[in-house]
Formats: structure tokens, C-alpha cells, sequence
């Protein structure tokens, strides 16, 4: 579930470009025609679609009175790692918006705006137990949980910011802000990675969190490993919480995916679900020993799928279960947490195969597979 932020922008965007431009056309398409028309040089463009991204610049097929034409949008700030280009592309939007000289707000500023809104709780660990070989809970309180923390929703969800490699202070307040974050030296940068709640207290305002373990050495995740060794009094930053859970009015049936990193939320939704509605879980998990306790609610059905020795993030095994659910009947949301490649190859699934519309899914990539890149994927998964 770690981000990679010192990872080389070449590296990271040879994994993860596709995934990005698909996200920018699909989710942000009029900030990109907002981009092209006041900073590309075609004002009088109706329609664009971006086909490149590089440590540079952004690249877009532009449509506009005479034609198509190709326009290059250069980046205003200099793109060394991943935290980089969240700068560069806020970036853009604010030159974009003042080049415009409108006020208003596209697809991608009002997230920005909503992103800028969620604040940083200091709290700390005050106790830690196993449930399973694979799996801690860790429960965090005092501090800011005891006054301005308050979750948000089923699959409540925050970012676990942790001391910078080598260090034990933390390092951060509650100004913390992903850009000043990126301007850092990658040696004082904080580590952490995103994780579900799985159960908050509201007596005591304690939330237990289940992470994953792979291990001490932080080649496999730095967040994993500080939760191999988390101790009582640890001191932690929870920048959230967010929610991505919104099934529209009238939705009654859920389709919940999930690896390991995403079956806290599905408990959550689970325990969440009104009667009436039903739900279909497909649960990926490395064995049968490694499940997580679900909620056992009617109409419910789950299938683990066991990766059976494969490491994970290396399977197809949620795509491949999602292209064999029966029809959706009803007014079906889908909803899912886990791995970057496995939550893509589903969400292209159910939205151009099954043709759900966009409101109707929410799938949420909490992690990526380091070693993973795409002439490692079966080219079907992706097409």
C-alpha cells in the first residue's frame, strides 16, 4: 500500500501511464479541454483527449472548427518523482484558470479544492495485536482523535504518514499539505500508505486499523514494515479521513472487490447494508488461512479467491471472477479496494463490457505492486 514518491518519474510512468490518461479522459475531461484551449493554443476547441504524458509535458488530440490537431502542453515545474507531477498539474490548472480570466471550477480544481480541505490528525498507537500470522491490528487513540477526528462513511479511509526511512520522529504537524510535501528532499519525505477503518470506537474515539504484513525489510512497503514492529506509543499523522463509497438512490445490489488491503472496507459496507439490498463479495486473499472475518449478512455472497503461492499483486484473479458474475440485474454499484493493475483491469470490465456508468462504480487503488509493470500483465486483462 505504499505511494511511490521517490521513485524515478520515468520508472513510475512506465507502470502507470496508461492508468493516468485514462483517469484524466474519463474523469477530467473538461479541465483538459480548459488546459488546451487557454494554454495550448486552440480557444476554439470543443473536444480533446489526452494521449501522452512525460516528465515534460501532456500531449492531446484537439478537436476544434478546422479539424484535429495535436497540442503539447509544457509543465511549468521541473518532474523528478510521482509527488512531482501532483504539483505540475496543479500547476497547470492555475495557470489554465487565470489564462481564462472565468471563474468557475472543473472536474479536476473542485477535487483539488476538496483534497485541500482534509485535514491531518496527530494521534499514536495504544495497542497492537495479531489476527492472523499475516495480519495486526493496530488501534490508535489520544490526540486528535479524542477532538477533531470523525469518520466519514463504510470504507472510511485516511493516509498512515509515517517518519521519514531511518528516523523515529515523525516530522509532521497539522499543516501538512501534499505539495510542500513534494518540494522536500526524498530523505525527508514521510512514508505511509492508505488504510480502511475497520472499527472505531465511539466511547473511547480508538480506531482499530488491520494491516497487512509482508514482512520487516521495507523493500516490501515501509507501512508494512512499521506495522511488523509497531509498539505502544508510536507517534502517527492520519491525514483524512475520505470515503469513496456513494451507491446513487435506488441501488440494490452491491459487487464488493477486494485483496486483503480493501476487506476491512467491504466489512464495513457490509455492516452498512440496509435490508433489502444484497451484495456479491469477490475476496482475494494469498490461502484459505488468510481470510478476514466477514460480517455474515443475508443475501450476501462471497467468493475467496486464494492466489495459491503467487505474490500479490501479480494475479488476475479479481478481474478474471468479475467476467464470470452472472448479469447484473437491478441497479447494481460496484465498489472495490486493492491493487492499481487488479482495480483497473475490473473497472475496465464492468464499465466497458458490462457498461455500468460512472456513477455506479468506484473502484480505489490503495496500492501497487513494485515489481509489477505492464509486459508483466496478460495483454487481455488491460484491453
Amino acid at each position: 500500500m505504499d505511494t511511490e514518491q521517490t521513485l524515478p518519474i520515468v520508472d513510475y510512468l512506465a507502470v502507470e501511464h496508461d492508468n493516468l490518461v485514462a483517469r484524466f479522459n474519463e474523469d477530467f475531461g473538461d479541465a483538459v479541454l480548459m488546459v488546451v484551449k487557454t494554454l495550448g493554443g486552440h480557444p476554439e476547441a470543443t473536444e480533446s483527449e489526452v494521449t501522452r504524458i512525460d516528465p515534460q509535458g501532456i500531449e492531446s488530440l484537439v478537436t476544434d472548427p478546422t479539424g484535429q490537431h495535436v497540442s503539447r502542453v509544457e509543465f511549468g515545474v521541473p518532474v523528478e518523482v510521482p509527488d512531482h507531477l501532483t504539483v505540475a498539474l496543479i500547476d497547470l490548472l492555475d495557470r489554465a484558470r487565470e489564462a481564462s480570466g472565468e471563474e468557475g471550477q472543473t472536474s479536476a480544481e473542485r477535487e483539488v479544492a476538496q483534497l485541500a480541505g482534509i485535514g491531518t490528525h496527530l494521534t499514536e498507537v495504544v495497542a497492537v495485536s495479531e489476527v492472523h500470522p499475516h495480519l495486526r491490528q493496530i488501534t490508535f487513540g489520544g490526540g486528535d482523535l479524542d477532538t477533531t477526528f470523525e469518520p466519514l462513511g463504510p470504507d472510511c479511509f485516511f493516509y498512515l504518514l509515517l517518519p521519514p526511512p531511518g528516523r523515529t520522529e515523525l516530522g509532521v504537524d497539522r499543516s501538512f499539505s501534499w505539495e510542500a510535501h513534494a518540494l522536500l528532499p526524498p530523505e525527508e519525505q514521510q512514508v505511509g500508505a492508505y488504510y480502511t477503518l475497520r472499527r472505531w470506537h465511539p466511547e473511547t474515539r480508538r480506531m482499530d486499523v488491520w494491516m497487512v504484513l509482508h514482512g520487516e525489510d521495507e523493500e516490501v512497503g515501509h507501512a508494512s514494515a512499521w506495522a511488523a514492529r509497531a509498539e505502544v506509543g508510536d507517534e502517527v499523522a492520519l491525514w483524512g479521513p475520505r470515503t469513496a463509497f456513494h451507491p446513487p438512490e435506488g441501488t440494490d445490489r452491491l459487487v464488493l472487490v477486494a485483496d486483503e488491503t480493501g476487506l476491512p472496507a467491504v466489512a464495513g459496507i457490509l455492516d452498512w447494508m440496509p435490508e433489502g439490498m444484497t451484495a456479491t463479495v469477490l475476496a482475494e486473499v494469498a490461502n484459505e488461512d488468510e481470510r478476514q472475518e466477514l460480517p455474515e449478512r443475508d443475501g450476501v455472497e462471497v467468493q475467496w479467491l486464494y492466489r495459491n503461492g503467487a505474490p500479490a499483486g501479480t494475479t488476475t484473479v479479481l478481474a478474471d471472477a468479475a467476467r464470470q458474475l452472472p448479469r447484473f440485474d437491478g441497479t447494481p454499484y460496484v465498489w472495490g479496494g486493492g491493487e492499481t493493475k487488479a482495480m483497473t483491469a475490473v473497472r475496465r470490465h464492468v464499465r466497458n463490457e458490462r457498461g455500468l456508468p460512472r456513477e455506479s462504480v468506484a473502484l480505489i487503488a490503495y496500492w501497487r505492486h513494485r515489481a509489477t509493470t505492464d509486459d508483466d500483465v496478460e495483454p487481455e486483462q488491460y484491453g
